[in-house]
């Protein structure tokens, strides 16, 4: 295993990494990151230092989320001590891979197959379980109002005779209208 050096230098290009600027616009931001990051504090030294070794060990993609992490967790401890910071990092970032191993990286483009064993994109399978979910959960909401109506005989007659299509009179339409104002909420309560 090789053995980096760090230096503030490599931290600062890690931090500059991101920016869009290249050539000597990325020198000149390298050079005022490194002359921001010596005027820290020794504690927030510490963290940088102990931050950036750790997030090297983790999967490209995750590094600068583990080097947040990371970074927060030892500017809270506030350790002038570069060994207790490190240990700390050592500790979060052995905690991050337990994480990291028990739960699975999937893309909603990922290619997988449905029921039949046809190819489909998680996305559409997720969209359709949830289209699914929608549908059965609207069926059983229409049941139970449709079984709390039986308690308002008149008013299911009126609902019957709208979901089949057909128009109310005057006084239908007022009736239905004004028990919708005033008792409609019941068909809500459990």
């Amino acid at each position: 295993m090789s053995y980096i050096k760090v230096t503030f230098r490599t931290i600062a290009k890690m931090l500059c990494s991101a920016l869009p600027v290249e050539g000597e616009d990325l020198g000149e931001h390298v050079n005022n990151t490194v002359d921001t990051i010596q005027q820290l504090s020794t504690e927030a030294k510490n963290a940088l230092k102990s931050a950036y070794v750790f997030s090297r060990k983790v999967p490209r993609q995750e590094r600068e989320d583990l080097f947040q992490e990371l970074a927060l967790a030892l500017l809270k401890a506030r350790t002038k001590d570069e060994k207790l910071a490190y240990a700390i990092a050592r500790c979060d970032w052995i905690n991050w891979w337990k994480k990291y191993k028990i739960r699975q990286h999937y893309s909603l483009d990922s290619v997988i197959e449905d029921e039949e064993g046809n190819p489909t994109t998680m996305a559409e399978l997720l969209i359709g379980e949830v289209d699914f979910e929608r549908k059965i959960d609207g069926k059983i909401d229409a049941e139970t109002i449709w079984r709390k109506l039986d308690n308002f005989p008149n008013i299911k007659r009126l609902v019957t005779l709208r979901l089949l299509g057909q128009t109310l009179n005057h006084q239908e339409r007022n009736t239905l209208n004004y028990w919708v104002k005033t008792s409609g909420y019941q068909l809500l309560l459990k």
